[in-house]
């Protein structure tokens, strides 16, 4: 029988082709498929204010709806994170799926076999590769994320995700950690390719800010009866000196970066330094759930 696999796309789903054409229905409808080809089937999560993308019901994809959305925050009708795993963990009886809406899957027969199996306390994390409509099998993976995640109830029973964003930034760094920290096991994600056609950026600066706090906030509060993993323990306090101005790569950036976290802690500068060494950290973490291959 086949795993829901859940996103949220959105109600105007816009890509370019090399020539600058537009190609964005046709691309989501291959996305789509894709998902259906490695024997998912598709969810998607989206607020009671947003509008539908018609494509939708034409793909038969399920809907979910959720009574709020994040469009205060970001301008749009975003749907938060810990919304959309609850919506999953209801059309879902043994384990969570999870994709960006812009993935197109691929997947060997044993990869298949080994996401169907996936167990109450294993989670697979994938990055994706980006393709200009070419793709290449030599293409590098993208290091700063994770676009397919998946994992058992009982991993993610309890997860506090906060005010986390799904499809704005950090979201895909909070729950590979969290994940690890309670104990989740890895399963290898070998046989799974993530293509991601490129486009320009979909949130700013102030996004980023935002979530990485709340990113931060969120493990300064994790329960202690969800630290159990030492490595990750050790990784979140790496983060905490970086957090007190223990970061650079020169003596002098280092000194600029202690003097910062002293006079100035809660200047944008500093929180915006402190939020890149910390993504530049999470590589090693999210290298964990993903593997480096």
């Amino acid at each position: 029988m086949p795993s829901p696999i859940v996103t949220s796309i959105p109600p105007v789903f816009s890509r370019k082709g090399r020539d600058g054409h537009e190609l964005g229905d046709d691309y989501l409808a291959r996305c789509v498929q894709s998902w259906r080809d490695c024997g998912f089937d598709p969810v998607t999560v989206n607020s009671e204010a947003e509008e539908l993308h018609p494509l939708i019901a034409e793909l038969g994809v399920e809907v979910v709806r959720v009574p709020r959305d994040a469009a205060a925050i970001t301008g749009r009708p975003h749907v938060f994170l810990s919304d959309l795993l609850d919506a999953a963990r209801r059309v879902s009886t043994e384990r969570v799926f999870i994709v960006n809406a812009d993935i197109e899957l691929e997947m060997t027969n044993a990869a298949r076999d080994r996401l169907a199996a996936l167990g109450p306390m294993q989670a697979v994390g994938v990055r994706r590769r980006d393709h200009d409509g070419d793709k290449r099998p030599s293409a590098a993976r993208y290091d700063g994320g994770i676009d397919l995640l998946g994992a058992g109830r009982d991993a993610l029973d309890g997860l506090d995700t906060g005010a986390l964003i799904f499809g704005m930034p950090w979201w895909d760094h909070y729950l590979p950690l969290a994940l690890l920290w309670r104990g989740a096991q890895p399963v290898p994600g070998t046989g799974v390719t993530a293509w991601h056609l490129d486009h320009e950026g979909r949130w700013d600066k102030r996004h980023h800010i935002r979530a990485g706090q709340e990113f931060l906030r969120l493990l300064r509060e994790t329960p202690a009866e969800m630290r159990t993993d030492p490595w990750v323990s050790d990784h979140v306090a790496a983060l905490s000196r970086i957090g007190r101005g223990q970061y650079g790569d020169t003596v002098q950036r280092r000194i600029m970066a202690r003097l910062l976290a002293l006079l100035l802690p809660g200047s944008r500068t500093h929180i915006r330094r402190v939020l890149r060494a910390a993504s530049q950290s999470n590589t090693a973490l999210l290298d964990r759930i993903a593997g480096t291959g």
